[in-house]
């Protein structure tokens, strides 16, 4: 096995803020001149969250689009971690995404130690202080996000008072006693020193067969009701002008219903034609500054919606009623 590397995966649900954990993550490893390779797992098009990683700080970067990353693509993403285990980045930072279930991807690097040399490993998981405990019929997927964690990270706490606050953390330890908080210099310091000290697996644990993890493992995990849920979601995309007004754009994502759980759209703004955008929207609340794009210079615009219950002719008309007659992808 090659000199195993330390390993960090970043769970949460849609929209907790996962993505901007990671890039806060990168800035700050890049400072102590310690770079990743990262793959990033998207409902729909993860290349669009891609693009917004600084490329100068990446060692290197793999998009994985699945909605559930632990069951049919389960093993694309063991194959993008197995590249990752022979590049140049001195640790691997695995985003999975919103709706997924960690437990099964967790199972198979135990039992495939000896094939990702990949140790330690590490899991935070993004709780959104503003909605915690409220996530209703998806409460128990979230909390299996959290309970799985050894670290938990709690975003957007600016947006709440300090009896919320306080309150969440008084939730998640009930939830997670074993997992502990743990802030950005927290995160990169450990991860940093792993890097550092570049410590040796010492685990004997059996590598078993590739169809042992993709059918025993992944067969018990199906009958899961934490994993149920997160096959509730779907996703659906629509073309957009290739340059729109921004006032407009925002308008369109103010105007979508609140069973979009998560929607981001990728556009270039009319009085900045050279540069792209992502819009996005959790929930009710619209994200107010759009982030700049890196990469995607010829991916057309378009919005992608996330949600338990979508209504694919409902958005559309949204669309329709700011940018006239458009086809869902």
């Amino acid at each position: 096995m090659n000199n195993p590397k330390p390993f960090l995966l970043i769970t949460g649900f849609l929209g907790a803020g996962k993505t901007t954990l990671l890039r806060n993550l990168l800035h700050e490893l890049g400072a102590r001149n310690v770079k990743a390779d990262v793959i990033l797992n998207d409902f729909s098009n993860a290349d669009i969250d891609v693009a917004t990683l600084n490329p100068s700080l990446l060692s290197s970067v793999a998009p994985l689009a699945a909605g559930c990353a632990c069951c049919d693509s389960l093993e694309e993403l063991v194959q993008l971690c197995k590249t990752a285990s022979n590049a140049k980045g001195d640790l691997l930072l695995v985003e999975l995404n919103g709706t997924a279930d960690p437990l099964v991807l967790l199972e198979t690097f135990t039992l495939m130690e000896k094939r990702l040399a990949f140790f330690p490993r590490y899991q935070v998981c993004v709780i959104d202080a503003r909605y915690w405990g409220k996530r209703d019929e998806f409460e128990i997927l979230e909390r299996r996000q959290l309970e799985t964690a050894g670290f938990w990270y709690i975003s957007h706490k600016n947006k709440v008072s300090k009896n919320r606050l306080k309150s969440v953390k008084e939730l998640i330890k009930k939830t997670s006693s074993n997992s502990k908080e743990a802030d950005i210099e927290e995160l990169v310091d450990l991860l940093t020193k792993e890097v550092k000290e570049k410590k040796d697996s010492s685990n004997e644990s059996v590598a078993l067969s590739d169809s042992f993890i993709s059918n025993n493992s992944k067969q018990k995990h199906l009958k899961d009701a934490a994993h149920k849920l997160s096959h509730r979601f779907t996703g659906c995309q629509f073309s957009l002008p290739e340059k729109v007004d921004s006032e407009v754009m925002q308008r369109l994502m103010n105007s979508l219903p609140n069973w979009v759980l998560r929607a981001k759209a990728l556009v270039s703004i009319l009085n900045e034609p050279h540069s792209r955008w992502l819009f996005e929207k959790v929930g009710a609340e619209i994200i107010q500054n759009p982030i700049p794009i890196y990469e995607l210079p010829d991916t057309p615009s378009s919005l992608m919606c996330i949600g338990p219950k979508l209504a694919p002719d409902k958005i559309r008309k949204l669309v329709e009623l700011e940018f006239g007659t458009t086809n869902p992808k």
